[in-house]
């Protein structure tokens, strides 16, 4: 292990309701998921350099000279399509639904894993509570939320003619971490997107801290730092 961290995107995927399937059931999605994913970074023409399987999760690596722009739009677009294809003959019991988190930074390679704030950032992201919300409702199988760095570089560049108007902002915050991300659900029309809740004893009306992400503790994957506990709030538009 090396002091020095490396820059990298991160892709987070997760599957809904997995822990409600059986052990086959699992062993299905998990299948399915490795596909689905292959399949997406194969059409886009992106290695990804690491994986870390979390069982009902993978978390990507992508090396820097892949643009963040080509996550952001084709691999987006490749994963609907190969989960489409993947749930074409499937019944709504069997369907396999996605969350999809977006991020980039410095990351740690210590030979077994990753660690770093960067890494807390995706996976708190991917288990937000506004984007679970928006995936219950979302007319295809997949909803996607990137952090606020790839919202300032990316998103709001328009770049590949990526719509702003597509994503909705919300206010990720939860004791040590506190970021701006912004959710799309493809499929739906330009507006708000995500439903969202406040963080436990937050007076009606309070506006969060949109700054930075801030850590306090462990900063590995699959730690208490990681997170799954995660509340959002929509930013007002009076604010």
């Amino acid at each position: 292990m090396t002091l020095d961290p490396v820059p990298r995107s991160l892709v987070a995927v997760d599957i809904e309701g997995y822990s409600g399937r059986d052990n086959l059931g699992h062993l299905e999605l998990r299948e399915g998921l490795r596909r689905v994913c292959d399949e997406a970074f194969r059409r886009v023409g992106v290695s990804p350099d690491a994986r870390q399987d979390q069982g009902d999760a993978f978390l990507i690596l992508i090396r820097p000279e892949v643009t963040k722009a080509r996550l952001v739009d084709d691999l987006v677009r490749e994963l609907l399509i190969a989960l489409r294809m993947y749930n074409r003959h499937r019944t709504p019991q069997a369907r396999m639904r996605l969350r999809v988190a977006m991020h980039a930074g410095e990351v740690h390679l210590d030979g077994t894993g990753f660690g770093g704030a960067s890494i807390v950032a995706v996976m708190r992201l991917v288990e937000a509570d506004g984007l679970r919300n928006a995936l219950k409702t979302a007319p295809e199988d997949l909803a996607v939320i990137v952090s606020e760095l790839l919202h300032r570089d990316v998103v709001s560049q328009r770049y590949r003619g990526i719509d702003p108007a597509q994503y909705s902002e919300v206010q990720v915050s939860r004791k040590e971490f506190s970021q701006r991300a912004w959710i799309r659900v493809p499929g739906l029309p330009p507006g708000p997107q995500a439903a969202a809740e406040k963080p436990p004893g937050t007076p009606v009306g309070a506006v969060h801290f949109a700054g930075p992400a801030t850590f306090r503790g462990p900063a590995s994957i699959g730690g208490h730092a990681a997170g799954r506990d995660v509340n959002i709030q929509p930013r007002r538009q009076d604010a």
